[in-house]
């Protein structure tokens, strides 16, 4: 469970329907595979590991409270960072109220309006665009998913990929097509743009 990228939607779905019923050994697993990233995503902004740590096993406790509400379809990782960075934003404000040097107070107001900034926002949300790009190369057929990879990954024409999988240049435009075309279904809804 701790390479979320190759995990698919419906292990995803079990995931979060394990933890909502319960099942404190996949909460556990779940824990395990993200709690380090939780740390050093909020010692970015707290600067002192020990708080880093308190913030990512209060996340988690929060997270293991609020269980029973959690949406099926919802990006568990994505959930968890915004859990994080409120609770970090939490300990900057009180760190801000009671530091008393100048230039620490405004360290701290800048990680303060990092943190709650768009840039923050865009960040986790990058979360859920990893996620559906990740499911639409999990639901393309291996063929498809291969020619797409050569084409976008390795940055191979059309001609290169034909020549190299012995199909015919048309049937590496019809790969490609399918691909982008499942990709503007998915990321449609999220994004609002295509």
């Amino acid at each position: 469970m701790n390479k979320d990228k190759y995990v698919s939607l419906q292990e995803k779905r079990f995931i979060i329907e394990a933890i909502k019923s319960g099942d404190e050994r996949v909460f556990e697993q779940f824990l395990k595979a993200e709690f380090n990233n939780i740390v050093y995503f909020s010692n970015q902004f707290l600067k002192d590991i020990m708080l880093s740590n308190d913030v990512a096993q209060e996340t988690f406790i929060s997270l293991w409270k609020s269980r029973t509400s959690l949406d099926v379809n919802l990006n568990l990782r994505a959930y968890t960072y915004t859990i994080a960075r409120n609770k970090a934003l939490n300990v900057l404000r009180e760190r801000y109220h009671s530091v008393l040097d100048p230039i620490r107070k405004r360290e701290t107001k800048a990680f303060i309006d990092t943190l709650s900034s768009d840039y923050a926002d865009a960040r986790i949300d990058a979360l859920d665009i990893e996620k559906i790009i990740n499911d639409v190369y999990k639901d393309l057929p291996e063929t498809i998913k291969e020619s797409f990879k050569l084409s976008r990954e390795s940055g191979l024409t059309y001609g290169e990929i034909a020549k190299k999988k012995g199909l015919t240049i048309k049937a590496i435009e019809y790969h490609i097509n399918v691909a982008l075309k499942l990709f503007r279904k998915r990321l449609e809804d999220y994004l609002g743009l295509f």
